[in-house]
């Protein structure tokens, strides 16, 4: 199975920042990762599952009460009724093989009490809720999925998912994901989780009207993370793409189409971090906005930045750091930001004279015409910054645009001005 995600989500729209320069205590982490600091609960792969009771349970009329912990090997329809896990200090596995649960009047699979709760893929499973939920249920459960308990997905199954009511799956502390296969469709968000989401593999189907993937916790240290380690994900179509309080791409293809931020920090504390893999965003608004810092470590970063003044391809309230990697950010001239000059990789900062179509292809040659920069625009655009470790102090580069000798350019500072 190729792990590629496919991701169409709409999301809340951001705070804008001012960019300012690295304070002495973050310029002293300019060779180091942020991502140190956030706190992953692997707990599920600790569990030794052959040391559970094994279920065999064929669905029929009535709801599947779950109060003991064990390994659940689920088949069948429900239709109007749900899976409720309810086990106190317990851990259970739902292996969901070729399940249906159509329930008009809550979640298909709520699981209010447990430690840890891991459904297992095989085959073609299809889930959803109704329009309206029974009074019965909490005013907070509000996913086709609800866990309150740390949440894992693995197999190599297909899960169709959609969300009448409000989101699609929701859990309360931990979501992790090994692999997979996700249709979502949701009315608000596709996948919330409070304490992190997780990804390290998977192919991903997201269509919703809130966000398509976020975490919540804003309050506890080293939680509110969403860490995607693997896989290709693909953002068709957002307002915002990916949302949280710390969010770290380090490896796979990652593609961004939004009609606001592309990715958001909202916390002032917060980092958005790439240490690996290769990102594109295409935004209308910031191409990445982050309140805290930005730290680009590693991997290729493209953004087709905003073609209106109000906002920048590059955003970030505590400062913009580039330690590894190669960025390209375009957008427009009056909200432009560097890449920084506190950075170890030598950059540049180029305003154009007048606005550059879409489509518009732009090249950076050095001397002995090797290509360091090469970028064809998907909008219009006033200013280009890049970063490269190709780029050399005291050498000569030259810019090309749509094969037509621009300028010359020799990097003389941390960041140079053109």
């Amino acid at each position: 199975m190729s792990k590629q995600a496919i991701i169409v989500a709409a999301a809340l729209i951001g705070v804008l920042g001012t960019t300012v320069v690295l304070n002495a205590a973050y310029d002293s982490l300019k060779t180091e990762s942020f991502s140190g600091t956030i706190n992953i609960d692997n707990g599920d792969t600790k569990i030794n599952w052959s040391r559970f009771e094994n279920f065999d349970i064929a669905l029929a009329d009535d709801s599947l009460n779950i109060t003991r912990s064990g390994v659940y090997h689920i088949t069948g329809t429900l239709t109007n009724q749900n899976i409720n896990v309810n086990v106190i200090n317990g851990k259970v596995k739902l292996i969901l093989d070729h399940v249906t649960i159509q329930n008009q009047n809550g979640p298909a699979i709520l699981c209010q009490a447990a430690d840890d709760l891991v459904i297992e893929l095989i085959g073609e499973n299809i889930l959803s809720d109704g329009k309206v939920y029974n009074p019965s249920y909490n005013e907070d459960i509000d996913g086709v999925i609800y866990s309150k308990a740390d949440l894992t997905f693995e197999g190599d199954g297909f899960l169709m998912l959609t969300a009448n009511y409000q989101d699609g799956i929701v859990g309360k502390d931990d979501i992790k994901f090994s692999s997979g296969t996700y249709n979502i469709t949701a009315l608000d968000d596709g996948i919330r989780g409070k304490d992190s989401v997780y990804i390290t593999g998977g192919d991903f189907t997201i269509s919703a009207k809130g966000d398509g993937i976020k975490s919540t916790n804003s309050d506890a240290a080293g939680k509110g993370f969403v860490l995607v380690e693997d896989g290709n994900i693909y953002i068709a179509k957002s307002v915002e793409g990916i949302e949280g309080q710390n969010v770290f791409i380090t490896g796979g293809s990652v593609s961004i189409n939004a009609s606001d931020d592309g990715i958001n920090i909202g916390n002032s504390s917060g980092v958005l971090e790439f240490t690996g893999g290769k990102t594109y965003i295409n935004a209308s608004g910031d191409g990445v906005d982050s309140n805290g810092y930005i730290h680009f470590g590693g991997g290729t970063v493209t953004i087709d930045g905003p073609a209106n003044n109000s906002n920048g391809a590059l955003d970030s309230n505590s400062g913009i750091i580039q330690t590894g990697g190669t960025v390209i950010a375009i957008g427009t001239s009056r909200m432009a930001n560097s890449l920084g000059s506190t950075s170890s990789i030598y950059n540049i900062s180029v305003f154009f004279p007048s606005t550059e179509a879409a489509g518009t292809k732009i090249e950076i040659k050095n001397s002995d015409g090797k290509t360091i920069i090469s970028h064809t625009s998907a909008k219009t655009f006033s200013h280009m910054a890049a970063g490269s470790p190709d780029f050399k102090q005291g050498e000569t580069y030259t810019i090309y645009i749509n094969g037509r000798k621009y300028d010359n350019f020799t990097i003389t500072d941390q960041t140079t001005m053109i």
